[in-house]
């Protein structure tokens, strides 16, 4: 393309063709004299140029010279050279803006912010993610001069506090994305204009309020009422959160798709087992470093009929039980994708191997710190550490992505006499399951779920779940872990307070088991992860009676252990970034029509084609409604 442009004369003007030009994918390749070549495209009207590190900004004022006034969407995400005087230079010439994204641009300062928001009155989206020299004022002036704007990604930019949050919830009842992640100045006062009776936020769909360390459950029970439509919410690292403020959650009901309570150390068994039972459609669960939560957690999750993926990473209660009962609906099987159980250290690998075999669509699985899969004959099929990793991390890495979990699933189907121990008998499992909906029902003669107000007062942060039976240990074979009781804490670096939202850094510092595994393990999932397992020993043969087709009918709610039976559910192969401890680090907003998704930095993961947003292919881009667009009853959109 760059030599036909260069041609002194062609057969078409190619130049005036152009319309959306993305070298989003080229990155350090790109250089002035690449970007001159594109100088003469007049009708530009999106640009995105992430991660230009080479670009000057004499070069990028020549390219944006002669295309500004018609130009809707610009990327200029980790170009170094972008200062002050080319962001004022955007502001003069392109009016009709409508997205711009300048994040980790970190020289920028209030004075360019502010005269883009007076010179672009049009924008309705804006990335100003880790740049740390902002202040209130870009804020406020955004929210005064832009009042069509729909999402903001504020991450990172630790100066604000809490005027700017609250000028963006009283100005902007229209936005759809915010993203507050270490924006860790805002407390309770950020939110207190906002009343659930008369402060409305019906487009609402992405909350993003990652390490705010004094978000507290009061907040939670002002903004959620306010937001009914939220799709996705993340509260990773608010260790303030309790089973009292986060039981509003449940109200999101068939809305919530995307949850992360990761690090949320003080939430229980009873919390989870609530939002089972009212949100429905969850798809992604995030529950690393939740060491309150106990198998109990896993026997209400199993009813979901479209989760994808979920995150357990050092839910160290966590035992075979659990597993096994994530197994016996078969909903679950037929939908789960990628699955984190590194630093369970109660698992066996008997019930792992169970749940390989049953979930034929299952392409990623993290067993990183479980000593039943330290072993050399497991390890065969994992991937090989990061060559940063010490000598210790490398011995106890243990993930399986794409063609090792098939590898790993067909070792097991030829030589099971190599996994150690017993499997559980299904009437065993049965018999739990069904104590734990008796007791669950009687439970709820008593406290109807997670309500805010009296119900949870009496709830001790100490109590783990006391309604719930302990399991018989006895149905179980365990290996003794006395002397692994402390690899969390000589594996995993100290945590990050600085890195973005499910970000490798964020949540367990040197720990990061790396999700690229090449391009032909990527296909590969995309279609050949399912494999019969007939002749495996662990398969859980399908009980007689009627098959259990409709989701909403959760176990919990019924005495009768026929709920248990067989289900049905569907779902696409994605994949994405690992943390370093092996739980899943991507926000995770991607739409099931398509495959793709992004950094934990976006707002909204997917690119849609149609969108008006800075366009498809870039790692971050966002995906957005068309103006006026509403999901559909599951949430995927219109």
């Amino acid at each position: 393309m760059i030599q036909t442009l260069a041609l002194p004369h062609t057969i078409f003007p190619y130049v005036d063709y152009i319309r959306r030009l993305n070298l989003s994918f080229l990155g350090p390749d790109v250089t002035d004299e690449m970007l001159i070549c594109f100088s003469p495209c007049t009708r530009l009207e999106r640009l995105l140029l992430p991660g230009s590190v080479h670009a000057t900004e004499s070069a990028l004022e020549r390219v944006l010279a002669n295309c500004s006034s018609g130009l809707l969407s610009l990327d200029l995400s980790e170009i170094p050279c972008v200062t002050d005087s080319l962001v004022e230079h955007i502001a003069r010439g392109c009016p009709g803006l409508h997205t711009l994204y300048l994040g980790s641009c970190p020289a920028l300062t209030d004075e360019a912010i502010v005269k883009v928001a007076k010179g672009c009155p049009l924008l309705k989206r804006i990335k100003l993610t880790q740049c740390t020299l902002l202040t209130d004022r870009s804020i406020l002036a955004l929210t005064q001069c832009c009042p069509q704007l729909i999402e903001m990604d504020l991450s990172s930019c630790s100066l604000l506090t809490n005027s700017a949050v609250q000028a963006v919830f009283e100005t902007l009842p229209q936005v759809r994305d915010v993203n507050l992640t270490l924006v860790t100045n805002l407390n309770h006062l950020a939110f207190s204009s906002i009343h659930p009776l008369t402060n409305r936020f019906e487009q609402l769909r992405i909350l993003n309020f990652t390490s705010c360390i004094h978000l507290t459950d009061d907040i939670l029970t002002q903004i959620i009422p306010a937001a009914p439509r939220l799709r996705s919410l993340a509260l990773t690292k608010c260790d303030k959160i309790t089973d009292l403020g986060a039981g509003v959650i449940k109200i999101l009901g068939k809305h919530l798709h995307y949850l992360h309570l990761g690090h949320c150390a003080k939430i229980t068994d009873r919390l989870m087992i609530s939002l089972a039972q009212h949100c429905m459609r969850i798809r992604y669960l995030d529950l690393a470093c939740c060491s309150k939560l106990t198998d109990a957690t896993l026997f209400a999750l199993a009813q979901l009929p479209k989760l994808r993926r979920i995150g357990l990473v050092k839910c160290s209660n966590i035992t075979d039980h659990g597993l096994y009962a994530l197994l016996v609906t078969q909903v679950l099987p037929q939908t789960l994708e990628r699955v984190h159980l590194s630093y369970c250290v109660n698992l066996s690998d008997v019930a792992v191997a169970a749940l390989v075999n049953q979930c034929s669509k299952l392409t990623h699985l993290s067993l990183t710190g479980v000593p039943a899969f330290m072993s050399p004959r497991y390890q065969t099929f994992c991937r090989p550490p990061p060559p940063e990793f010490t000598a210790y991390q490398r011995y106890v890495f243990c993930v399986f992505s794409g063609r090792g979990v098939r590898e790993l699933r067909q070792s097991m189907q030829d030589h099971p006499s190599t996994v150690a121990g017993i499997p559980i008998p299904i009437t065993s499992i049965r018999a739990v399951a069904a104590s734990l909906m008796v007791a669950e029902q009687d439970n709820n003669h008593h406290n109807s779920g997670i309500d805010i107000g009296a119900d949870m007062e009496d709830d001790d942060d100490s109590n783990q779940s006391s309604y719930v039976p302990a399991l018989d240990n006895s149905l179980v074979q365990s290996p003794n872990m006395e002397d692994m009781e402390d690899v969390h804490e000589t594996a995993i670096g100290t945590l990050s307070s600085t890195s973005p939202p499910y970000n490798d850094d964020t949540h367990m510092g040197q720990f990061q088991e790396q999700e690229d595994s090449g391009t032909e393990d990527m296909m590969a999932d995309q279609g050949q992860s399912g494999h019969p397992f007939r002749h495996s020993p662990y398969l859980f043969q399908p009980q007689g009676g009627q098959l259990h087709r409709q989701p909403h009918l959760h176990p919990f709610r019924d005495h009768d252990c026929s709920a248990l039976g067989l289900g049905r559910g569907s779902s696409s192969v994605h994949e994405g970034n690992e943390s370093r401890d092996g739980s899943d680090s991507e926000m995770g907003q991607e739409d099931e029509r398509d495959p793709r998704v992004s950094s934990p930095g976006a707002l909204t993961p997917i690119m849609d084609k149609s969108c008006q947003g800075v366009g498809g292919g870039r790692r971050d881009s966002t995906r957005v409604l068309p103006d006026g667009a509403e999901d559909d009853e599951d949430g995927s959109e219109s």
